[in-house]
């Protein structure tokens, strides 16, 4: 495609947020499916063990494609991997729309897992490194707004073919998935390669281009597009004399200079955190929990999650205005502060069964995705891509999102059981991990927000992990020289202990 500047940064936003809205419509549709007599049939009526099991082997596959994406994703570079991740998502949903019992279901679970791994590992590294730092924020958290809008078409196609019967109430929300697969199958050819990664394979001019068409200018002395090759030349001077050789397993050290282990730790531990937030415990079963804890009819339960739906978009567009005022950093603790608020209500909601209480209920369900969406919907992925040194981004984001995967699994695994054994108690589980996030947060996450990438690696340049505090838990500017220093310095200090050595 021939457009550049704001066009192709939309364009390229749009792609990007294509996966994501796989990921939300896979949220969505088996809400629906688990309530449809004809599945629960064809699958041998299973208990809630084994619909959470079913429901919740996805996460595995997608566990096993963001750990694939590890081995190779570094050599093909962004674009190949996705496509590749696409067809394994297509194929999936084909064998979960043909299957006649369990087995081939939770095998087309699995493929199409494994493909949205590959894809959501890569993609926020492809969106990060390729657009422009001083937009990064605002198209990178509009993407989001995607998982939104698939897991309101699936709650809105549930809802729609529950007046249907048979087996087309469920397999047509099931083979819904591949249209979206197909459109970004169609999309990601036309995207430009990831330019960081071009120049660290010595693609320069490849690079070069590329950025000139993400500013939307031919000219390539313009002070953005130098600011920009400079940077990364910088990132990559800093991370080779940093190291005589370069490896993946860099990945778990934790020299000084650069903190690996402690990026990786923070990533981990903040992937973690989206999902023990409950927001797929919520998201996989809204209309189960209306149904069996709120008490509400199977119809309401449905129509009420196709409103939630379209309530979660809404608040996805918050984000993008919120992230520049407050930073990163503050979105995440008013999230979770918000998000553990909503659970204690849920919780003594549930406890008093009055109708008048029910109705607080589900009005904390939906506030629950607007403080959701404030904090955890976009940062997470942004903040962990954004963190990554660039020579090991790729390894480094495949760990952090496996931490993703596999907290979704365990929630999505135990929701049934907990909320049904347990009961209102359940939903303090969530309440009492959200409240813990805030102080974890404050004392641990630097803030990203108005820092180039290549800015981000002086954070972790000779540095305490402890940044409450310090100028690294304020927003940045994107004029600050703290990369250039830091090479500077690191420069110097191998140039005194040369002289050293030699002297001795």
């Amino acid at each position: 495609m021939g457009f550049d500047g704001i066009v192709l940064r939309i364009a390229f936003t749009v792609t990007c947020g294509l996966s994501y809205l796989l990921y939300g419509y896979d949220q969505g549709f088996m809400s629906g499916v688990l309530l449809a007599d004809d599945y629960l049939s064809q699958m041998g009526n299973p208990s809630t063990f084994m619909q959470g099991f079913i429901t919740s082997i996805y996460e595995l596959g997608c566990l096993g494609g963001c750990l694939g994406s590890f081995f190779f994703s570094e050599r093909y570079g962004r674009k190949k991997p996705i496509m590749a991740g696409t067809v394994l998502v297509i194929i999936g949903a084909v064998l979960q729309t043909a299957a006649f019992g369990q087995a081939q279901f939770m095998v087309g679970r699995v493929v199409s897992g494994f493909g949205t791994g590959l894809n959501t590992s890569i993609i926020p590294i492809w969106q990060a490194e390729t657009l422009p730092a001083k937009t990064r924020e605002l198209f990178g958290s509009f993407q989001y707004l995607l998982v939104c809008f698939g897991a309101s078409t699936a709650y809105w196609a549930n809802y729609g073919l529950s007046y249907s019967s048979g087996a087309l109430e469920w397999r047509l929300a099931v083979a819904l998935q591949m249209v979206f697969a197909l459109l970004l199958m169609a999309a990601v050819p036309f995207m430009p390669e990831s330019p960081r990664w071009l120049m660290s394979h010595n693609r320069i001019g490849e690079a070069v281009t590329i950025l000139c068409r993400m500013h939307g200018t031919e000219d390539e002395t313009d002070e953005e597009i130098q600011t920009d090759i400079q940077n990364i030349n910088q990132a990559i001077e800093l991370e080779t004399t940093a190291h005589s050789t370069v490896s993946w397993l860099e990945i778990f050290t934790n020299r000084r200079e650069t903190q690996n282990l402690r990026r990786i730790m923070l990533g981990w531990w903040l992937m973690a955190m989206v999902m023990l937030s409950g927001v797929c415990s919520i998201g996989y079963y809204i209309s189960y929990l209306f149904e069996t804890s709120v008490g509400l009819s199977h119809n309401l339960s449905l129509l009420l999650s196709g409103f939630n739906g379209l309530w979660y978009m809404a608040s996805a567009v918050i984000p993008p205005f919120i992230i520049p005022r407050i930073g990163k950093r503050g979105c995440l603790m008013l999230g979770a502060l918000g998000m553990g608020l909503c659970f204690l209500t849920m919780a003594l909601g549930i406890r008093s069964g009055s109708f008048g209480a029910s109705i607080v209920v589900i009005i904390a369900f939906f506030l629950y995705y607007t403080f959701f969406a404030i904090g955890y919907l976009a940062v997470p992925w942004l903040y962990c891509a954004e963190i990554m040194p660039l020579h090991l981004r790729t390894q480094g984001n495949a760990i952090t999102t496996s931490s993703n995967w596999l907290w979704n699994f365990a929630t999505v695994m135990v929701t049934p059981s907990l909320m049904g054994n347990e009961g209102w108690k359940g939903y303090l589980v969530f309440t009492v991990l959200n409240f813990a996030f805030i102080p974890f947060i404050y004392v641990f996450y630097p803030e990203t927000t108005g820092r180039r990438l290549e800015q981000i690696d002086a954070v972790f340049y000779n540095t305490s992990p402890i940044v409450c505090g310090t100028e690294w838990s304020k927003k940045g500017k994107f004029e600050a020289d703290a990369l250039e220093t830091a090479l500077a310095q690191h420069t110097k200090g191998d140039k005194e202990a040369t002289i050293e050595y030699v002297d001795n």
